[in-house]
């Protein structure tokens, strides 16, 4: 009997190698990055020629990044980038500030050695990065200790909605990341993190983890303020 519990369902969503997959994996990728901008209208013949994709991958590929609320799908007129909205952005931070002090708990507890080690290596070379003022270096090592995290709390489902959470982040990060002041402090609350989840502290991972959402939702969502006006 082939097995059908959730996580096998979860696993099997759309398999690994398809040009479906691909599609999807490679448009997220410009949404995030803002090579396709927020509020922007989505192109199928642009993206086929440039990617080398057909159409139905292409369609399959936006009606998974609609269900991520990352496009908005109109029948019969097209589809548009979501734009980065401060209302949806404040309640997307409401649920990471309630899910990624839970991971980070939950990292604390059920880590392993090597992926501890893999928090601490990322962050060897972070004071040099702060140094260069190099942003997109600085966003891709905050988005993988966050990815760290979500895999060392050994909860598909949770990693998966956090994934889902921090791509809208991640489009803020590459918005506004200029104007954020607490970079240092930020860098320094993941090295807490880490050590709180080497020294097995679940309340210590946690805590750490809240102040750190919560200094960058206060500075991003002023700063997308901002930008909206």
């Amino acid at each position: 009997m082939l097995p059908t519990s959730l996580l096998t369902a979860h696993h099997h969503r759309q398999p690994a190698g398809s040009q479906s997959a691909e599609a999807y994996a490679r448009l997220k990728a410009m949404i995030v990055n803002l090579e396709l901008p927020p509020a922007s209208p989505v192109d199928e013949n642009r993206l086929m020629a440039e990617l080398g994709l057909g159409r139905t991958p292409i369609r399959e590929a936006l009606q998974r990044l609609a269900l991520e609320a990352l496009v908005v799908i109109y029948p019969r007129r097209g589809t548009l980038v979501a734009d980065l909205n401060p209302n949806d952005l404040q309640k997307i931070f409401e649920l990471r500030l309630e899910l990624e002090p839970y991971a980070a708990g939950l990292a604390a507890e059920r880590a392993s050695a090597e992926q501890v080690a893999a928090m601490e290596a990322l962050f060897a070379g972070a004071e040099a990065v702060l140094q260069s003022g190099d942003h997109r270096q600085l966003i891709q090592i905050d988005h993988q200790a966050h990815a760290l995290l979500a895999q060392a709390a050994h909860n598909e489902f949770l990693e998966a909605a956090l994934d889902r959470l921090y791509s809208h982040v991640l489009r803020l990060w590459h918005v506004s990341l200029h104007k954020v002041s607490r970079l240092r402090a930020a860098i320094e609350e993941h090295r807490e993190i880490i050590a709180a989840v080497q020294a097995r502290d679940r309340a210590r991972a946690a805590q750490i983890m809240r102040i750190h959402v919560a200094g960058f939702q206060s500075e991003f969502l002023s700063a997308a303020s901002r930008r909206e006006r």
